[in-house]
């Protein structure tokens, strides 16, 4: 039997566009205003730090990537989902109740939130598809939870996806609210793509459209 080594010289997913992409997502969610993190104080690093965690998880190599790891990175994801979303709702509250948020802050508020939300959505994708990059590595080419057009050619094709992939993806999700050439076909992988549009259509509809509506 070949060593495990050998089942990953076929496919060798690069890891450095998720780190790039969450290094960001770090930086956006460090220097959102106060007002927007809750509980404020110190928790403004907590999210920074679960995103150095995911950091961590997503640059171990694929033969070292097991289960455990791509899990907590999982949980991880849903941490800083939770806490994306409650800087939306923070928004929406200081709108609806204080009516003091000047169109500027909202704006660029609003940019920074919409940001991590792609980024952290595009991170879901790429783990929760067909069991995470190492389990797509192992497998043959073809379609897992997502059905990419270059699985839909005639021929048969060696092409596997990539985490630019699942970050184009979560783009369009976040700004057509649907899918553009990639389709679901798995109910989780429909539920994530429900929950981000969601969450990107509280931003660019309500607290974009009201801060354009009150700038000087």
């Amino acid at each position: 039997m070949a060593p495990i080594e050998s089942e990953f010289d076929a496919f060798r997913e690069p890891r450095w566009p998720p780190l790039v992409a969450l290094a960001v997502a770090a930086a956006l969610y460090a220097t959102l205003p106060g007002d927007l993190i809750l509980g404020g104080g110190w928790l403004r690093w907590l999210v920074p730090a679960l995103l150095v965690g995911l950091i961590i998880v997503a640059a171990v190599r694929p033969v070292a990537e097991s289960d455990r790891r791509r899990h907590l990175g999982i949980a991880l994801a849903g941490l800083i989902t939770l806490a994306n979303a409650s800087a939306i709702a923070l928004l929406l509250y200081g709108i609806i109740t204080e009516n003091r948020f000047e169109g500027r802050y909202l704006i660029v508020a609003a940019v920074q939130v919409w940001f991590t939300n792609v980024i952290v959505f595009a991170l879901w994708f790429w783990e929760v598809d067909g069991g995470g990059p190492r389990h797509r590595a192992e497998s043959p080419p073809g379609p897992h939870d997502f059905l990419f057009g270059q699985y839909q050619v005639p021929e048969p094709v060696a092409w596997r996806p990539t985490f630019p992939d699942y970050l184009f993806l979560s783009v369009t999700t976040a700004t057509s609210f649907a899918p553009a050439d990639t389709l679901p076909m798995r109910h989780r992988v429909k539920a994530l793509m429900a929950i981000e549009a969601m969450l990107s259509l509280l931003v660019l509809l309500i607290i974009a459209a009201r801060a354009i509506s009150i700038l000087d």
